[in-house]
């Protein structure tokens, strides 16, 4: 009998459990679209976003079924514009900045706490550096990349299709279709 009334209470702790799991989801998603509202053009309802992501800027473009983990920040400044094409995966943490273009192939995949940013501040000497404009070269990744947790990609820098970035690599220049490249800077050390 003890079992029984046991089972019972548990199940009954469990129900909510099982109502209220698709309902966060869904609150969540509302939550985003709400908050996001007059930053993005739209949110296409595939996009999945795993937790609060930080979006700055109207110029954010999400392609069918991307996946944005949780903490990313994406950011678009002055005529920045950001492109993440369909089925695009980005893990937590990562920080996406853009002065001018940066643009994510489809079916890339992009590790935790990896930094894209199209700008540099200028650094002339005999003026402050925080007075200086940016130094502005687009960014773009191609299809089926993998970028590794931690890397950093650099202005100015075009990774070609099928490429992979290894973790905590820093990319200051192009990288061709299928390579795999490693090391500050990162240099390739073979194709796939």
């Amino acid at each position: 009998m003890k079992h029984k009334i046991l089972r019972i209470f548990i199940l009954l702790l469990a129900l909510p459990i099982k109502i209220l799991k698709p309902l966060r989801n869904t609150l969540k998603r509302i939550f985003f679209q709400v908050w996001a509202e007059g930053q993005l053009s739209g949110i296409n309802p595939t996009v999945q976003f795993d937790g609060l992501v930080e979006l700055k800027g109207k110029k954010i473009k999400f392609g069918n079924y991307a996946r944005i983990g949780y903490s990313v920040q994406i950011e678009t400044n002055e005529n920045g514009s950001v492109e993440i094409e369909e089925e695009v995966r980005i893990n937590r943490g990562t920080t996406i900045v853009s002065y001018t273009n940066i643009k994510i192939g489809a079916y890339t995949m992009i590790g935790e706490f990896v930094s894209i940013r199209d700008a540099n501040h200028g650094i002339a000497p005999n003026e402050f550096i925080k007075k200086q404009p940016h130094d502005t070269k687009a960014i773009s990744i191609g299809k089926d990349c993998w970028i590794g947790r931690g890397a950093c990609i650099l202005p100015g820098v075009t990774i070609g299709d099928g490429a992979v970035i290894g973790a905590n690599s820093v990319v200051t220049k192009s990288i061709p279709n299928g390579a795999i490249a490693v090391g500050s800077p990162a240099k390739v050390i073979k194709n796939r």
